[in-house]
């Protein structure tokens, strides 16, 4: 069975290929049903890592709950593309579905290690020094998403520096590394994303990279529940 996710995976990243080949700024139904198949492979990786693992627990619910937000932020996000008349509700439905994700996350990884007083203003600092760079660095103008853009980097920063705090707590262990890898590329996706969004980088080689780094991420947190043993 150790081998399922891995075939799984597999198959992921070749969608995912597929996926990149026809998705572009405008978006389309095709692109779309691409887009949401990776997703549901991020969720298949998630779901046979946890049938392939004895050890299963709390920590296992949480990450696949974490990986169905992420599921439904991936969709509500490209109906944003397909109908630009709407993309200001669909946005913000998909930022939110992604902080949630975030919380379950962050839950999974204080239940894993323990509540980090090091770790939350780390991670603010980080969200904040995110959200500052935008506007200061890059010349953003976040109109009237600029506190929900603000409160989604909390969160996502809060749950990558918490994940690379429990890969340290447990001696990077397989599970927390990979936990901890997924993060730091949610985050960079996420900052990919910001200037497409915000700063008119959205030729396909932006999207491309876009999406690369942010499966890779959900890919590597589904992963992690084959090894977790916790």
């Amino acid at each position: 069975m150790g081998f399922v996710p891995f075939a799984v995976l597999a198959v992921g990243l070749a969608v995912l290929a597929r996926f990149l080949s026809v998705r572009d700024r405008k978006g389309s139904v095709r692109a779309l049903l691409l887009k949401t198949l990776t997703s549901l492979l991020f969720l298949g990786v998630a779901f046979s890592s946890f049938l392939a693992n004895r050890n299963q627990g709390v920590f296992h619910a949480l990450v696949i709950m974490g990986l169905a937000c992420g599921l439904a932020g991936d969709i509500i996000l490209d109906l944003k593309v397909m109908y630009p008349d709407s993309s200001r509700q669909y946005q913000g439905g998909g930022m939110a579905a992604f902080a949630a994700g975030h919380l379950f996350y962050i839950s999974a990884l204080v239940l894993l290690s323990g509540f980090s007083w090091i770790a939350v203003p780390a991670g603010l600092a980080v969200g904040l020094a995110v959200f500052l760079s935008g506007i200061f660095l890059f010349g953003y103008d976040y109109g009237k998403d600029a506190a929900l853009t603000c409160a989604y980097s909390l969160v996502l920063s809060l749950m990558t520096v918490q994940a690379c705090f429990s890969a340290f707590e447990n001696g990077f262990a397989p599970a927390t590394a990979l936990f901890a890898f997924g993060g730091v590329l949610f985050l960079l996706s996420d900052l990919v994303l910001g200037m497409t969004y915000y700063g008119g980088k959205d030729a396909k080689p932006f999207i491309a990279v876009n999406h690369v780094l942010y499966y890779l991420a959900q890919f590597s947190i589904a992963l992690s529940v084959l090894y977790a043993r916790f």
